[in-house]
């Protein structure tokens, strides 16, 4: 590792999960050159998803926010790759291509494998240890998560400022509801049980704005005919059902969206990036965690809310728990099962409220993920 105190960065990211993946390496990005002075840059393999947390992105190769970006296709092999770097980090597994692990090995280079973060045991256990490869290449597993054992979590110095701002005038500007009612953001994935948890809100009988972000649950909606087809096409259109308001809302950059959680007062969020977020937020959520084959997802959702499961009253961990996991397949409720135990957790709001700034604390006491990469680096 070079002496010099600007370090080069290069990040290596493959979209998969839509904003998942391009989100956590464009923070990861953004928070490396802001708050350590790294010169980065972000490879990548679909600048249109990213185009879309950045509307003012210019064409690719660019420098945008002081992140170099260029364009890569996993696979794809290169005759050589002339770049000087210090630090090399493939995001979720990606596949680098031979001529930058020959790099990487020629400069001595610091190489992370950045996985998705987990709270379960092996994660915490991983986290750190290298990786031999056939030629020698010492490749470090970093896992974030929860645990101070763990890699952490991405927070910038400066998240308290980000969500200074004027509420209304960010209502104003986004078009969102001014009714006095609960807000609930919605940003998940494609399911057939939005249709069933849309009954759910209706027949509690309460007035609820909900806030859709992203196509994918109005898509669900329409497909169930739980809405008519040719309704909420546009951003900024709304729906009455009943004691129901659902907004469809425009998509918003990464400091915005910050803004929209704390604007909001439930969550039900999806994917890493705006799980983690939620978390910073203090706000009672739910988590629509990525699907995956035979149903593995389920347990890196149990491991993450057996943490805060202890935190909760007894009667708001069971009716959470029931709504969690019928939201994330595994199992189904009726709907009096249902509509009972999202009521109790609107009758317990405010202990919830409660638990979720408890754990937000805690989370803040702990280093951040790029604190613990700096450390990582110097005793290395």
């Amino acid at each position: 590792m070079p002496h010099s105190d600007t370090l080069c960065c290069h990040l290596f990211c493959t979209v998969i999960d839509n904003f998942g993946d391009i989100g956590v390496s464009w923070r990861l990005s953004r928070i490396l050159h802001n708050e350590l002075g790294w010169q980065v840059t972000l490879w990548l393999d679909d600048e249109t998803v990213l185009r879309t947390l950045c509307p003012d992105l210019p064409a690719l190769p660019c420098r945008f926010a002081g992140i170099g970006l260029k364009v890569w296709r996993e696979g794809e092999e290169w005759p050589q790759w002339p770049y000087r770097a210090d630090i090399v980090i493939e995001t979720f597994g990606c596949r680098l291509p031979d001529a930058v692990k020959k790099n990487i090995r020629d400069q001595n280079a610091l190489w992370l494998n950045w996985e998705y973060l987990s709270a379960e045991d092996w994660a915490v256990a991983m986290h750190g240890k290298p990786s031999p490869q056939t030629d020698g290449t010492a490749k470090y597993f970093w896992l974030m998560g929860f645990d101070e054992r763990s890699g952490g979590l991405l927070r910038e110095k400066n998240y308290a400022k980000l969500i200074d701002f004027d509420i209304d005038a960010f209502r104003k500007r986004l078009g969102l509801p001014f009714k006095n009612a609960p807000k609930w953001l919605l940003f998940g994935y494609r399911s057939p049980i939005w249709a069933d948890w849309l009954r759910m809100w209706q027949d509690a009988g309460e007035p609820i704005n909900l806030l859709l972000a992203g196509g994918q649950i109005i898509d669900s909606l329409k497909q169930a005919s739980a809405i008519p087809s040719d309704c909420l096409t546009s951003d900024g259109d709304s729906l009455q059902t009943g004691p129901v308001r659902l907004v469809r809302i425009p998509f918003v950059p990464q400091d915005e969206f910050d803004r929209l959680l704390h604007f909001s007062d439930g969550l039900i969020v999806r994917g890493e990036d705006s799980f983690v977020r939620a978390q910073l937020s203090s706000k009672p959520f739910f988590w629509h965690i990525y699907p995956q084959d035979e149903m593995a997802h389920l347990d890196k959702l149990s491991a993450f809310w057996r943490q805060i499961y202890p935190l909760f009253p007894s009667e708001l961990a069971t009716a959470h728990r029931a709504l969690s996991e019928e939201l994330n397949g595994k199992g189904s409720l009726n709907p009096h099962q249902r509509l009972q135990y999202w009521q109790t957790l609107c009758h317990g709001h405010s202990r919830w409220a409660a638990v979720a700034e408890s754990w937000r604390d805690g989370l803040f006491r702990q280093q951040t993920a790029t604190e613990k990469l700096a450390n990582f680096i110097k005793h290395r």
